[in-house]
């Protein structure tokens, strides 16, 4: 494993609050469902069609609206990393006021990715926006391996395939045999922290 990937041995870093802005738009996005739908997300992928649901009459309000397109996305896009975050073990990079650079990166394999890039993703259903790009992040020596590992999975509807749901079970998998891949290299008490992520990130 190349040193610029390479993870420190050290216990799994304890959960903690996510930086600014993250709460208020998560509060937001309660908030919005809860209003258009009459009822809560519990932060747990469950319930994440509710969240596809509310992304999708989402853009009949966009198109009345667009001022509230970055209102909206980043709302979706914070409450699904923080579910993300908290179920697969992870941490927010929030370094500027610009959501490009926003990211949630995993703990326990060296991967990455934009959620609020997902969010517009599963509003505008495809990847025609002016947000954030929303693919999976990970290290030159993952990507052939990681691409043939999703390839595998059964194909689906064109209307499912930007869904939060989706990417959710995408990351699930990713996850799991990425972090399959470390243990059979022998890396298997390993995490991954901000200082292992610095060079991946400056070169988004």
């Amino acid at each position: 494993m190349p040193s610029t990937t390479q993870p420190k041995t050290s216990a799994m870093t304890e959960f903690q609050p996510p930086p600014e802005p993250i709460p208020d738009y998560v509060t937001a996005c309660l908030e919005y469902v809860r209003r258009a739908l009459k009822v809560e997300l519990d932060f747990t992928p469950e319930t994440l069609p509710l969240l596809d649901h509310y992304a999708a009459i989402s853009r009949a309000t966009i198109r009345e609206r667009p001022e509230l397109k970055p209102l909206i996305t980043r709302a979706a896009g914070s409450y699904f990393g923080e579910l993300v975050r908290a179920r697969l073990s992870g941490f927010w990079k929030v370094p500027t006021i610009n959501v490009h650079d926003w990211a949630i990166c995993s703990n326990v394999v060296f991967m990455w990715f934009n959620p609020i890039g997902t969010a517009y993703d599963a509003v505008f259903s495809g990847t025609e926006h002016d947000g954030p790009r929303s693919m999976l992040r990970v290290a030159p020596e993952d990507h052939e391996f990681l691409a043939q590992r999703l390839a595998a999975l059964p194909p689906l509807p064109e209307d499912e395939y930007f869904s939060f749901s989706t990417r959710f079970e995408v990351l699930e998998v990713a996850t799991e045999a990425l972090r399959a891949r470390l243990i059979d290299g022998g890396y298997e008490d390993t995490e991954f922290g901000e200082e292992d992520y610095q060079a991946g990130l400056a070169t988004r």
